[in-house]
């Protein structure tokens, strides 16, 4: 029997982290350089940076006057980088001295001909709690589990051709294939960037391993479906809409049937994330993209997982035998399904986490239980893959998929995959 928050972060536990990640992420750094992300009150934000519908009308020449007028210059590298996935995007890099939210709330006003601009922040996404890194507990060592069962070719019919799951996370531990034999014959790490898991202090970064405890996740899901790892986020669990977005679209355009997502944030106003807003109108409707709905316990929508066109999870706590929403898992109109979400054992690195101000450090062995909405997210991910051969389509195994979900009252709809994943 467990009690009801023994792998959750404590309160103290949570301002620990909370104060850590504001002074690693938001505050000068030692050398004096900028921070690498500002804070809004109640959003994140990289400095500097708008981005900008490109469209060829009166409104967009008007508004890329008034940022050249104020000092900004076109980001010539993101927008070759934008241009080249064909997504109608730009970005502009604007003085130091210059508010962004302040010129953001400024120029969605419109010219005086009513005419408005689809123009914002480049957001900062992560993992939480509250925006600032990290689900919603600690990873702790778990006892191993073979993996020799999970064949690639598990529970395909001859011909069929396995789904490939794209996995935008952290990118993968140059040890993991060695350590994983189940993860080394389904991993697709061509042009992922290998991730430094373990900091100075020897110690494992706050979300390092993160992108391999979801793989181990999707393995033992849907044994038959392939994984190409793709790094957005970096082990401290920080990434944002430009990089999200063009990953995205370059997973959708090369043919991926199925995209997680274990990650998000909030937004200026709750407005959707410009970048990846219009990635999403402009990719193909056949390809199932699932998203965390992230773990701060509340119903302001959490993006990208809010999005109509994405499946958003949210994390069920099934210890004890019942069905309940995880006490840190967001929730509301735009959550899809509920899968479980609380002490997930799966594949993890072999290294040492020690939290903020613990004394003792925790050696992990390879295995780990953790807890949150991210290890919800690629269940259901899996779950449409293993669906799609013979469904003929992702959208067709997404609606077949939702169809068959149980509903709990005063939840949801629930989904839970016959894996065993609790630990």
């Amino acid at each position: 029997m467990h009690s009801a928050d023994e792998d959750i972060f404590s309160t103290e536990q949570h301002d620990h982290w909370h104060d850590e990640r504001h002074t690693e992420l938001c505050e000068p750094g030692q050398d004096g350089g900028p921070p690498a992300v500002l804070c809004a009150g109640t959003y994140q934000y990289r400095p500097r940076q708008v981005l900008v519908e490109s469209l060829e009308t009166k409104a967009a020449a008007s508004v890329a006057n008034k940022l050249t007028g104020r000092g900004g210059v076109p980001d010539e590298e993101a927008d070759s980088t934008f241009a080249h996935v064909d997504l109608p995007v730009r970005s502009f890099l604007m003085p130091h001295d210059v508010h962004i939210p302040s010129l953001v709330a400024e120029l969605r006003r419109g010219d005086e001909d009513g005419s408005r601009l689809n123009i914002a922040p480049n957001h900062v996404f992560g993992g939480e709690p509250e925006y600032h890194g990290g689900p919603a507990g600690e990873p702790r060592s778990a006892k191993p589990f073979s993996e020799a069962v999970f064949s690639p070719a598990a529970g395909l019919q001859a011909g069929t051709q396995p789904t490939t799951i794209a996995v935008l996370d952290t990118g993968y531990d140059q040890e993991v294939q060695t350590l994983h034999p189940g993860l080394a014959g389904r991993l697709d790490l061509a042009g992922c960037d290998p991730e430094v898991p373990v900091l100075p202090t020897g110690y494992l970064a706050r979300e390092a391993g993160h992108g391999t405890f979801i793989d181990g996740i999707i393995m033992r899901v849907a044994p038959q479906a392939r994984i190409r790892q793709v790094r957005v986020l970096t082990p401290a669990g920080v990434t944002d809409d430009q990089t999200v977005a063009l990953e995205l679209a370059r997973a959708a355009q090369s043919g991926i049937g199925v995209i997680n997502l274990s990650l998000g944030g909030y937004t200026s106003h709750d407005e959707p994330p410009l970048a990846m807003a219009l990635t999403l109108a402009h990719l193909a409707e056949d390809a199932a993209i699932v998203a965390a709905a992230g773990n701060n316990g509340k119903e302001r929508p959490f993006w990208p997982a809010a999005f109509k066109r994405v499946v958003s999870v949210g994390a069920l706590d099934t210890r004890d035998g019942e069905l309940r929403r995880a006490s840190f898992s967001n929730h509301g109109w735009w959550v899809d399904v509920y899968a479980p979400g609380v002490r997930i054992l799966s594949t993890y690195l072999q290294a040492t986490w020690k939290l903020p101000r613990e004394h003792e450090p925790r050696a992990i062995d390879g295995f780990a239980y953790w807890s949150g909405t991210s290890f919800a997210a690629p269940q259901v991910a899996a779950m449409i893959a293993s669906k799609i051969p013979a469904a003929g389509s992702a959208r067709q195994a997404v609606l077949q998929l939702l169809a068959q979900a149980r509903w709990v009252p005063g939840l949801g709809p629930v989904l839970i995959p016959d894996a065993g994943l609790t630990a």
